[in-house]
Protein backbone atom coordinates (compact mmCIF):
# COMPACT_ATOMS: atom_id res chain seq x y z
CA UNK A 1 0.00 0.00 0.00
CA UNK A 2 1.43 3.37 -0.92
CA UNK A 3 2.44 5.97 1.65
CA UNK A 4 -0.11 8.44 0.24
CA UNK A 5 -3.02 6.08 0.88
CA UNK A 6 -1.82 5.26 4.40
CA UNK A 7 -1.73 8.98 5.28
CA UNK A 8 -5.41 9.32 4.32
CA UNK A 9 -6.78 6.47 6.42
CA UNK A 10 -6.71 8.23 9.84
CA UNK A 11 -8.72 11.25 8.61
CA UNK A 12 -11.32 9.01 6.99
CA UNK A 13 -11.63 6.89 10.15
CA UNK A 14 -12.03 10.01 12.33
CA UNK A 15 -14.75 11.36 10.03
CA UNK A 16 -16.58 8.03 10.16
CA UNK A 17 -16.31 7.94 13.97
CA UNK A 18 -17.68 11.49 14.28
CA UNK A 19 -20.55 10.62 11.93
CA UNK A 20 -21.42 7.45 13.86
CA UNK A 21 -21.35 9.24 17.23
CA UNK A 22 -23.49 12.04 15.79
CA UNK A 23 -26.06 9.51 14.61
CA UNK A 24 -26.65 8.19 18.13
CA UNK A 25 -29.69 9.55 19.94
CA UNK A 26 -28.82 11.67 22.97
CA UNK A 27 -29.83 8.94 25.44
CA UNK A 28 -27.51 6.41 23.75
CA UNK A 29 -24.35 8.50 23.73
CA UNK A 30 -21.46 6.89 25.55
CA UNK A 31 -20.41 8.96 28.54
CA UNK A 32 -16.72 8.13 28.34
CA UNK A 33 -15.57 11.58 29.42
CA UNK A 34 -16.82 13.74 32.23
CA UNK A 35 -16.01 16.84 30.20
CA UNK A 36 -18.36 19.41 28.83
CA UNK A 37 -19.94 18.77 25.45
CA UNK A 38 -17.88 21.64 23.99
CA UNK A 39 -14.63 20.04 25.13
CA UNK A 40 -15.70 16.78 23.47
CA UNK A 41 -16.34 18.70 20.24
CA UNK A 42 -12.97 20.45 20.52
CA UNK A 43 -11.14 17.16 21.06
CA UNK A 44 -12.94 15.39 18.20
CA UNK A 45 -12.20 18.16 15.72
CA UNK A 46 -8.65 18.62 16.99
CA UNK A 47 -8.07 14.92 16.24
CA UNK A 48 -9.74 15.38 12.85
CA UNK A 49 -7.55 18.41 12.15
CA UNK A 50 -4.38 16.55 13.13
CA UNK A 51 -5.33 13.60 10.93
CA UNK A 52 -5.93 16.01 8.04
CA UNK A 53 -2.52 17.57 8.71
CA UNK A 54 -0.95 14.12 8.43
CA UNK A 55 -2.79 13.61 5.13
CA UNK A 56 -0.75 16.48 3.64
CA UNK A 57 2.92 15.74 2.95
CA UNK A 58 5.58 17.66 4.87
CA UNK A 59 6.93 19.00 1.57
CA UNK A 60 3.62 20.73 0.91
CA UNK A 61 3.61 22.14 4.46
CA UNK A 62 7.12 23.45 3.86
CA UNK A 63 6.15 25.36 0.71
CA UNK A 64 2.75 26.81 1.69
CA UNK A 65 2.03 26.32 5.39
CA UNK A 66 -0.65 29.02 5.63
CA UNK A 67 -2.58 27.67 2.65
CA UNK A 68 -2.54 24.09 3.94
CA UNK A 69 -3.40 25.22 7.47
CA UNK A 70 -6.36 27.21 6.17
CA UNK A 71 -7.49 24.21 4.13
CA UNK A 72 -7.48 22.01 7.25
CA UNK A 73 -9.56 24.60 9.15
CA UNK A 74 -12.01 24.98 6.25
CA UNK A 75 -12.48 21.20 5.96
CA UNK A 76 -13.08 20.95 9.73
CA UNK A 77 -15.58 23.83 9.57
CA UNK A 78 -17.48 22.32 6.64
CA UNK A 79 -17.53 18.91 8.30
CA UNK A 80 -18.70 20.58 11.55
CA UNK A 81 -21.54 22.32 9.71
CA UNK A 82 -22.57 19.07 8.05
CA UNK A 83 -22.36 17.33 11.44
CA UNK A 84 -24.67 19.89 13.04
CA UNK A 85 -27.11 19.48 10.13
CA UNK A 86 -26.91 15.69 10.49
CA UNK A 87 -27.65 15.96 14.23
CA UNK A 88 -30.83 17.92 13.53
CA UNK A 89 -32.37 14.66 12.27
CA UNK A 90 -31.29 12.59 15.30
CA UNK A 91 -33.78 12.18 18.19
CA UNK A 92 -32.76 14.15 21.27
CA UNK A 93 -29.96 15.98 19.47
CA UNK A 94 -29.93 19.59 18.39
CA UNK A 95 -28.48 20.63 15.08
CA UNK A 96 -28.29 24.34 15.66
CA UNK A 97 -25.78 24.68 18.47
CA UNK A 98 -23.42 27.50 17.54
CA UNK A 99 -21.30 26.62 20.58
CA UNK A 100 -20.68 23.12 19.23
CA UNK A 101 -19.73 24.49 15.83
CA UNK A 102 -17.40 27.03 17.43
CA UNK A 103 -15.70 24.26 19.43
CA UNK A 104 -15.38 22.24 16.20
CA UNK A 105 -13.71 25.13 14.38
CA UNK A 106 -11.42 26.03 17.29
CA UNK A 107 -10.33 22.37 17.55
CA UNK A 108 -9.72 22.30 13.80
CA UNK A 109 -7.78 25.57 14.07
CA UNK A 110 -5.58 24.40 16.95
CA UNK A 111 -4.45 21.31 15.04
CA UNK A 112 -2.48 22.97 12.20
CA UNK A 113 -0.91 25.41 14.66
CA UNK A 114 0.42 22.57 16.81
CA UNK A 115 1.34 20.51 13.76
CA UNK A 116 3.35 23.37 12.25
CA UNK A 117 5.05 24.01 15.57
CA UNK A 118 6.14 20.38 15.76
CA UNK A 119 7.30 20.44 12.14
CA UNK A 120 9.27 23.62 12.73
CA UNK A 121 11.03 22.13 15.74
CA UNK A 122 11.69 18.77 14.11
CA UNK A 123 11.74 18.63 10.32
CA UNK A 124 11.96 22.29 9.31
CA UNK A 125 14.56 23.02 11.96
CA UNK A 126 17.03 20.50 10.52
CA UNK A 127 19.66 21.57 8.08
CA UNK A 128 19.02 20.22 4.58
CA UNK A 129 21.01 17.15 3.58
CA UNK A 130 23.81 17.93 1.10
Amino acid sequence: MSKNILRKIPAILVMVAIFILSALPANQLPNTFDFSDKIKHFIAYFVLGMSLCLWISSNKWRTKPVVWGMLVVIICAIFGISDEFHQSFVPGRSGNDLGDLTADIVGGLAAPFLYLLVLKVTIFGRAPKP
